[in-house]
Formats: C-alpha cells, sequence, structure tokens
C-alpha cells in the first residue's frame, strides 16, 4: 500500500513538471550590445546609452518643450500682479495642473534685475534675488540656480507644458525621470553658462516655469529654461 502511495504521489508529481514545462515560457535577454565610435583623436569611445525619457528630452527640448514654454509664458510682472490677485483665475487663465487639488503651474518670462544671491555658497542651492519692473530693489521671486531640485520645484518644467501626463508613461517612476531629464538639461545649458557670481547686479532677460507654491518670494521660484543677460 505505501509502494502505490509512493507511486501515486511521484506520477503526480512528474505531471505537475510536465504541465508547467509545457505552459512556461523561458525567454532568453541577450546582453545590451555597447556601441562605439572613433574620435577625433583615434580614440574607441562608448556611445552613452539613453533611457527612453533621457530620448525624449533630447530630441524634443529644442522643437517641441522650449516652444511651448516660450508660447504659453507670461509677462513676470503680469504674473505676479494676477497670482496676488487671485491664483486661480490666474491658472485657469494661462496656468496648468494635473487636477483640482493640484497645485498650478505657469511659464513666465520677463526683463529682471538680480539683486543677491541666496546660499551663495553651495552651488546646490544657489537662487537669484529677483526683482521685476518697475524695480524698487525688492526680491519678488527667485531664479533657481542650485545643483540640487527640491520636491517644491522639480517638476515645474514637466508640468508647466501642459501637454504631458502620467497616463503617458509606464509607471510614475519613468513620469518623474522625465522632469530629471529636464532639469539635467537646465543643469547643461544655463548653469554650464552661466555662474550666479556673473549675473549678480546685471539685468537678465529669462523664460522658465514656476511649479505654484505661494504668491510670497520663498514660493516664486522660476526654473530657467531660456537666460541671457539683457543687452548681449
Amino acid at each position: 500500500m505505501k509502494n502505490k502511495k509512493w507511486i501515486l504521489r511521484l506520477a503526480v508529481g512528474l505531471a505537475i513538471v510536465v504541465l508547467a514545462a509545457a505552459t512556461c515560457r523561458v525567454t532568453y535577454v541577450p546582453d545590451a550590445v555597447v556601441e562605439t565610435y572613433v574620435n577625433e583623436a583615434g580614440e574607441t569611445v562608448e556611445v552613452e546609452q539613453l533611457s527612453a525619457v533621457e530620448q525624449y528630452c533630447a530630441d524634443n527640448w529644442d522643437t517641441l518643450i522650449l516652444p511651448t514654454i516660450r508660447e504659453r509664458a507670461v509677462d513676470v510682472a503680469t504674473f505676479l500682479a494676477d497670482v496676488r490677485a487671485d491664483v486661480n483665475a490666474a491658472g485657469q487663465a494661462y496656468g496648468s495642473r494635473a487636477n483640482e487639488t493640484s497645485a498650478w503651474n505657469f511659464c513666465v518670462t520677463g526683463q529682471v534685475r538680480v539683486l543677491d544671491i541666496e546660499n551663495a555658497d553651495s552651488a546646490n542651492r544657489a537662487q537669484l534675488l529677483l526683482d521685476a519692473a518697475p524695480y524698487d530693489g525688492q526680491a519678488d521671486l527667485k531664479l533657481h540656480f542650485g545643483k540640487v531640485f527640491s520636491t517644491s520645484v522639480k517638476n515645474a518644467i514637466r508640468d508647466g507644458v501642459g501637454f504631458l501626463r502620467l497616463d503617458d508613461y509606464a509607471n510614475q517612476v519613468e513620469f518623474a525621470d522625465l522632469s530629471t531629464a529636464f532639469n539635467n538639461k537646465v543643469k547643461e545649458t544655463i548653469h554650464e553658462a552661466f555662474t550666479p557670481a556673473d549675473l549678480e547686479g546685471q539685468e537678465i532677460v529669462f523664460y522658465g516655469c514656476i511649479a505654484f507654491q505661494s504668491a510670497d518670494v520663498d514660493g516664486l521660484v522660476v526654473i530657467p529654461t531660456e537666460l541671457s543677460v539683457a543687452g548681449t
């Protein structure tokens, strides 16, 4: 009797193995092929492999993202007056947000004077204090110049352009990585072209995005997408 039970268990076990083998697929994932090229010095260099969102940023920054920000941008003086009067009315007029409980996001532009540098001794947290016309020597908003993009500002470009949605991406991680790709582009195009010390006391012209927190100076932090010194 024990032998029969043992044989029965063995048969059931074999049947399960056969069924699993028949219904499961083994997927072979080949190792990524490293692409290389020979540079001008005759050196063999690996081609940088971009993620999907990095490639999207590279392909669309100049042709879609920047033109959209220019088109949506409101003059900074108008923006300041409107958000201080009624942020929801301003948001409905020219802002964007994911839903009714989300913060408003805006694209802004203007010529402003750089009064001072906040956290000048910290490359990670530096911000320019801006005086908008008519100049009165008081800071009206800030322009982010730090290497670290805090939670309150990191999604300003992604959410400010108004057409990028979470549902269009694989998951929240990929959607968050899109913000990182945009912010890295800011570092590459603006932070490497200027230093805060270069801009202190200067009048600058900018385009950028604001993830609205509050209508006071600390809540109005622009992530610049284009920047130049006035008159140059």
